[in-house]
């Protein structure tokens, strides 16, 4: 089960559970860059004015159903569909995904720095193949955590330095 809430500024939270795992919350608080490009994929949507025709006509595998809820001043619209063949929407899909993705992610690796430093490397290497598939949704909002290992005695050097270039590498495509 995954679900992320977000507010218009950005900021919320994201929950996962893992089988036969307790819930996990994590607070979001989006980078200005992806608060931007999470407005445009709700705008593009008409903030969800034909939910009723997300769903694809096409015959497609159970992909797990996703449940959109926009709640604005003028009402609350609501989504739900297994596929949709809409661009926008599929836009809108992407983007939760690559969140809810990164989020996993950096919870991840902040359990490996906690618990588990020998991977560390491994969880860097993650975010490196994550990052060059575009399956981050808000890259800037590493920066932080990339800092906390680049800063950490206890991490190996070769993670810091890792780290430190990754950070680097996002700080430059700005």
């Amino acid at each position: 089960m995954q679900c992320v809430q977000l507010d218009a500024e950005g900021k919320g939270e994201a929950k996962f559970k893992r089988r036969d795992a307790a819930m996990i919350t994590a607070p979001v608080q989006l980078s200005s860059a992806a608060r931007d490009r999470f407005k445009a994929v709700i705008a593009a949507t008409e903030n969800l004015s034909a939910a009723e025709k997300y769903e694809s006509g096409r015959k497609v595998a159970d992909l797990g159903k996703k449940h959109l809820t926009l709640v604005t001043p003028e009402g609350t619209k609501e989504a739900t569909y297994n596929f949709s063949e809409r661009k926008e929407v599929t836009e809108l899909t992407t983007f939760f995904e690559a969140l809810l993705n990164q989020q996993t992610i950096g919870f991840d690796l902040d359990n490996a720095i906690q618990f588990d430093r020998l991977s560390v490397p491994k969880r860097l290497d993650q975010i490196e193949t994550e990052l060059k598939s575009n399956r981050i949704a808000d890259p800037d909002g590493l920066v932080v955590l990339l800092e906390k290992i680049e800063g950490d005695q206890r991490v190996m050097n070769y993670a810091r330095d890792h780290a430190g270039k990754i950070k680097r590498q996002i700080q430059a495509k700005k």
